[in-house]
């Protein structure tokens, strides 16, 4: 219908419809591709809408729209069309993915993949726009008479992987030589929670292990390792679901076997409790509780995640239904016990002229450093750039943004080094970015958010859709400065809105990553592993593999 209109019509629809929908029109059929490539005034036209540098306005046509349409993937028009997704299942037809499980590494290409009612974690390897099996971490109870289950799987930063499994022996299991087995046996049936690690880097070492006692009757949230003798572990009793602790363990000695569990060393740890705990403790015990803390913090439910930030200076802690870590405690591990204060994760940010909100802010995904003159002295200038989440109380909607804050030191004291995750520390932030068609989750689940190694894709998984943000962060920690964003994008003064793209999972989505590719993301959901393809030359397609056991 469009091809009936006399060709100066068309330049002038073409000029007045969105770039994405251009673009579109232009790739759909030939004589609209001629007229959109030779057509100057439209070409300058969309290319002064989209996003990017200065460009030579005197460039030929066809010259022009290939800039455009560079731009254009770059900004990730049009990738709801051309973006491949590869649906990965596992095991049998009975055997489904566990979604809480299985993990993440810290390397964006490394995870861990556990089956429900299997004691051994897969390690895959993201890369190439593939997944590859790298190796399988067996439980030292898989010989013995029984069940073995995997509840978490983390990774630690020195190439272990800690894996907390529940070990049920069977009822007439006669190889009882083990203290693990023996414990396991006197559990009446119920089953017993150690924590085993394993070494990628060195795999035929003996693995390390140990048991908790203390906490039979409690079933493990979550799990994090910060190093090779760190970690923490979320606890919820069995019978009261308001008896929540977090528990620091710190390991310090250890013992080699040989037996009915193979070649194995047995762990002895300090402990301390960070948050929650009803047990009176005796002179003899390891546990400390925390001296200070909040009721509001308090009475947020049990903390279903954890992670270590900053070289496992800082515990984050994550509550259901949120999208962010709801607070966070600083852990000096060269003092032990630990005895933190427990810190809310809220921050007050001017929104616009006349209204202050509370946001939550995440770890920087993004930070710059230069050396700079002020005032005679050698000063280094820091910048970060994060993701931040803000409710309207009274009348209630959500609005999410990216944000900077920066810092100056005397560049004699300065190392001269990036850690992103230092910049959760600061806290004064200014608005840069507001990321449009974001909804918060209504469900327990909470969003899930993840950014790209180089900062310049944002993504948020909303139940069973993904939203993701095409991002220039080097502009956009400047406020804009050097023009990258065209004045129809500017809210407000140094405020850019971004448009998402949105693509729909047809899965529910609990843990989300990006690989080292800026355009690879890695979903975790209740259908399986979703390997999603951002670029154009992923050419739409949807596939399913599955991988036996």
């Amino acid at each position: 219908m469009l091809l009936n209109l006399p060709a100066e019509l068309v330049q002038l629809v073409l000029q007045h419809c969105r770039t994405p929908d251009f673009l579109e029109a232009a790739f759909s059929c030939r004589a609209l591709y001629e007229i959109a490539t030779n057509c100057r005034e439209v070409l300058l036209h969309h290319l002064y809408l989209t996003p990017g540098a200065e460009f030579d306005s005197q460039l030929k046509s066809r010259q022009l729209f290939r800039l455009l349409v560079r731009r254009a993937f770059q900004q990730l028009y049009g990738t709801q069309f051309y973006a491949s997704s590869t649906q990965y299942t596992f095991g049998s037809a009975k055997q489904t993915l566990d979604v809480k499980a299985s993990a993440f590494s810290h390397d964006r290409t490394t995870l861990g993949i556990a089956l429900k009612g299997h004691g051994d974690v897969r390690i895959f390897r993201a890369e190439n726009r593939k997944l590859r099996q790298a190796g399988r971490l067996c439980s030292p109870f898989m010989a013995q008479s029984g069940s073995v289950e995997v509840l978490r799987t983390a990774f630690d930063r020195d190439g272990g992987v800690y894996v907390l499994q529940r070990f049920t022996p069977a009822v007439d299991a006669a190889d009882a030589d083990h203290p693990f087995v023996r414990q396991a046996l006197a559990s009446n049936g119920a089953g017993y929670v150690y924590l085993v690690r394993h070494s990628l880097r060195s795999p035929h070492d003996p693995v390390r292990m140990c048991s908790f006692p203390d906490h039979a009757e409690y079933e493990p949230l979550a799990l994090a390792a910060a190093h090779r003798d760190t970690f923490a572990i979320s606890w919820q009793h069995k019978r009261d679901e308001n008896d929540t602790e977090v528990v620091l363990y710190n390991i310090q000695d250890q013992s080699s076997s040989a037996g009915a569990l193979g070649r194995l060393i047995e762990l002895e740890y300090n402990s301390c409790i960070l948050v929650g705990g009803t047990q009176e403790n005796d002179d003899d015990a390891h546990f400390v509780h925390p001296s200070m803390m909040t009721s509001a913090l308090q009475n947020r439910g049990p903390i279903i995640n954890l992670a270590f930030n900053d070289r496992s200076s800082q515990l984050l802690y994550y509550y259901k239904a949120r999208t962010l870590y709801g607070s966070f405690q600083r852990v000096n591990m060269s003092s032990y016990p630990v005895q933190p204060t427990m810190y809310g994760n809220a921050c007050t940010v001017q929104f616009d002229e006349s209204l202050v909100l509370l946001f939550s802010i995440d770890i920087p995904f993004f930070g710059t450093h230069e050396t700079i003159q002020q005032d005679g002295r050698s000063m280094c200038h820091w910048k970060y750039l994060s993701f931040g989440v803000a409710r309207h109380r009274s009348e209630d909607w959500t609005v999410a943004c990216l944000l900077r804050s920066e810092a100056l030191c005397s560049s004699h004291n300065c190392q001269h080094v990036l850690n992103l995750e230092r910049g959760r520390r600061f806290p004064d932030w200014t608005i840069v970015a507001r990321l449009w068609g974001f909804e918060d989750a209504t469900d327990s689940l909470g969003c899930r958010v993840a950014a790209s190694k180089r900062g310049t894709r944002i993504a948020v998984a909303n139940w069973n859709l993904l939203y993701v943000w095409a991002v220039e962060p080097g502009s956009l920690i400047e406020q804009n400065k050097d023009g990258f964003y065209p004045p129809s994008s500017q809210a407000g003064p140094g405020v850019t809105v971004l448009q998402p793209v949105v693509l729909p999972l047809n899965a529910v989505c609990f843990q989300l990553q990006f690989t080292q590719d800026e355009d690879e993301l890695v979903a975790i959901t209740d259908r399986g592993l979703m390997y999603w393809n951002l670029s154009p030359l992923g050419g739409g397609r949807k596939v399913v593999e599955h991988i036996a056991s």
